[in-house]
């Protein structure tokens, strides 16, 4: 039996407040961060679906490594935006009647690149692609029998969306992003929300706090090839902002 496995990840990209600069240069910002993120939703490979229902702490144990780093580069109106996430995930999940019990060791790759263009100095529309690979070893056990299992799966969604931001004082800025993906290319849709603040510490410095919900909806192929991946993945986010 061979079945496929998937975890998402991720992945829209962190955008991140730029100070004012000349019209002729660029201003770069490099920002790790760490997402606390809780999972919710469903993932099946032909007949078999489990069920996933994870909180930050389970998601916490079960984290054997993670890289997330946001990039974005702007002149003048134009932006540049990247997102990169690495993880490697061990999860327990449960069977659509809960008569099953399953482990998954899953790699996960997520990057996203988007071009923006100020509309004005507050509002920001963006279009890009979001590529997602993922390597998963899976084990489902039912009463009866056991089933082992590797696969992987990957797919890229066209993104187009709108970024808002609102000075608040001379070292405060607070922003809304909301983007819709997908559409039937890569995944079935998906959407994305990111509430966030920054606080600009020095000119080179920044902290950010945020808030990111993103829900995905992938469906690809029949029977026994088919590979579903209906999931809600939500949580608040701190970063460290370099600017230069």
């Amino acid at each position: 039996m061979n079945v496929n496995a998937t975890r998402p990840l991720l992945a829209g990209a962190l955008l991140l407040a730029v100070p004012a600069v000349h019209a002729s240069d660029w201003s770069h910002e490099l920002a790790p961060y760490a997402w606390a993120i809780a999972l919710e939703g469903e993932s099946g490979v032909g007949n078999l679906t489990v069920d996933v229902d994870k909180s930050f702490s389970d998601i916490l144990d079960d984290l054997d490594m993670a890289f997330l780093v946001a990039y974005r580069a702007r002149r003048d109106r134009l932006s540049i935006m990247a997102d990169f996430v690495y993880m490697d995930l061990g999860l327990d999940a449960a069977g659509p009647r809960g008569n099953l019990r399953g482990h998954a060791d899953v790699s996960q790759k997520a990057a996203e690149v988007d071009v923006g263009w100020n509309v004005d100095e507050r509002l920001v529309v963006f279009a890009g692609a979001r590529f997602v690979d993922v390597d998963a070893d899976l084990e489902v056990r039912t009463p009866q029998q056991t089933f082992v299992a590797d696969g992987g799966e990957s797919w890229v969604d066209p993104v187009v969306g709108v970024l808002y931001e609102l000075p608040l004082s001379e070292k405060w800025t607070g922003r809304l992003r909301v983007d819709a993906g997908g559409f039937g290319v890569g995944s079935e849709f998906s959407w994305q929300g990111i509430a966030s603040l920054l606080w600009q510490v020095s000119p080179s410095i920044g902290v950010v706090g945020a808030y990111r919900h993103m829900d995905i909806d992938y469906d690809d192929g029949d029977g026994r090839d088919r590979f579903v991946y209906d999931m809600l993945i939500s949580g608040p986010l701190l970063g460290v902002v370099f600017s230069f």
